[in-house]
Parts: structure tokens; C-alpha cells; sequence
């Protein structure tokens, strides 16, 4: 049986949603984010407010992030699970 909680295991499709719900989920402001994703913070709101398109540069640094917050994929599916409630009652 494969360890579906291991923080290096993200098999998910990671993209702008999921940034704004992982600083979130971890507590983090923009520069604490930023200094994860080792970027400037303005770049961070952005991405998060969609003027900058998210492209796979973006998708790497995210995806590292998550590894060195230790983010598991039990975290990625409740981010995802939120993703969707809020798109179903129409937020962005």
C-alpha cells in the first residue's frame, strides 16, 4: 500500500489555485511565501490575483515549495476540495 500522506509524493496538478491555499493552509504572508518559492512577493500577489500567467517556471517553484513546507497530499486534496466548493458557489 503506497503512503498517500508522504509530503514528497504530489502527484497533483498544481496551478495558481492551489498557491493562495497553500500559503493560506501553512499560515504564510506573501514575503514568507516568497522566500519558500525564493522569488520576489509582488510576483507571489500576481500570480495569486491571475495578472501573470501561471507557466510551468511557476508550477516547478510552487511544487518546491510544497516539498519544503512538507506539504502531504492529504493538504493538497482538502486545498483542492476547497478549489472546488468555492468554484461551485462562483468566487475565483
Amino acid at each position: 500500500m503506497e503512503n498517500r500522506r508522504g509530503a514528497y509524493n504530489h502527484d497533483y496538478n498544481l496551478d495558481e489555485r492551489y498557491l493562495r491555499q497553500v500559503r493560506l493552509l501553512r499560515n504564510l504572508t506573501l514575503k514568507d511565501m516568497a522566500k519558500y518559492m525564493e522569488m520576489n512577493d509582488t510576483i507571489i500577489s500576481r500570480l495569486e490575483n491571475g495578472q501573470i500567467d501561471f507557466t510551468p517556471y511557476y508550477h516547478d517553484r510552487l511544487k518546491q515549495a510544497c516539498k519544503k513546507l512538507k506539504v502531504t497530499n492529504d493538504e493538497l486534496l482538502a486545498c483542492r476540495n476547497i478549489i472546488q466548493q468555492r468554484e461551485k458557489r462562483g468566487y475565483k
